[in-house]
């Protein structure tokens, strides 16, 4: 019984690894996004990398994550490039624009930019494609399979408010949350993100 519970093939054991390779994930991704204009690329590495975890073909984790940002970065980084104004855009008229009958264009806007959010970077990850390409297929994924594009959306706030009450009401376990990072949101929508995009892998 001892060995069957510290064997590595049981369910402690293994949940303890995916652990280890997010947080490390986590870590490369906060390196990836320090410099900015390669944020797009990190991104890219983050969502392939998990979906090899998942799938039980990403290697070692290092190796797999920085041979997706290479053979990412320049794409990534063209849609990064249209990704990152247009969310601080969505931001700022949040703040500034205060007209009431602004605010569901505003919210239906912010909800497709959420939507999409993931799917540009997944996709990127499977195709080769050019950015502008990539952005439109994700679009097109995320409006055309909602329910799917739905349920990665609310994993990530499901997590996001997680974090929020776990800051509000128990400050002291915080740390793994933050140590996991937005890797753990990808992980959790990935198998959405996958059923999603799967018709076009035919």
């Amino acid at each position: 019984m001892i060995d069957r519970l510290f064997s590595m093939a049981t369910p402690i054991w293994r949940g303890v690894s995916v652990a280890g390779d997010l947080i490390l994930l986590n870590l490369f991704l906060i390196a990836t996004i320090a410099p900015v204009v390669t944020a797009g690329a990190g991104f890219t590495a983050v969502y392939d990398t998990v979906r090899r975890m998942l799938d039980g073909t990403e290697g070692r984790i290092a190796q797999t994550f920085w041979r997706s940002f290479r053979a990412n970065l320049a794409g990534a980084t063209a849609i990064w490039a249209v990704l990152l104004p247009a969310g601080a855009a969505i931001a700022l008229a949040w703040i500034f624009l205060d007209p009431p009958e602004l605010r569901v264009i505003e919210a239906l806007i912010s909800l497709v930019y959420l939507l999409v959010f993931p799917f540009a970077w997944a996709m990127q990850a499977r195709f080769e494609n050019s950015p502008m390409r990539t952005l439109r297929n994700a679009v097109l994924v995320a409006v055309g399979r909602l329910p799917f594009a739905l349920g990665a959306l609310a994993a990530h706030l499901v997590l996001l408010a997680i974090g929020a009450a776990t800051l509000a009401w128990m400050p002291q376990v915080l740390l793994p949350l933050i140590l996991l990072g937005y890797p753990l949101a990808a992980y959790a929508s990935t198998p959405l993100l996958e059923r999603a995009i799967r018709p076009l892998m035919r």
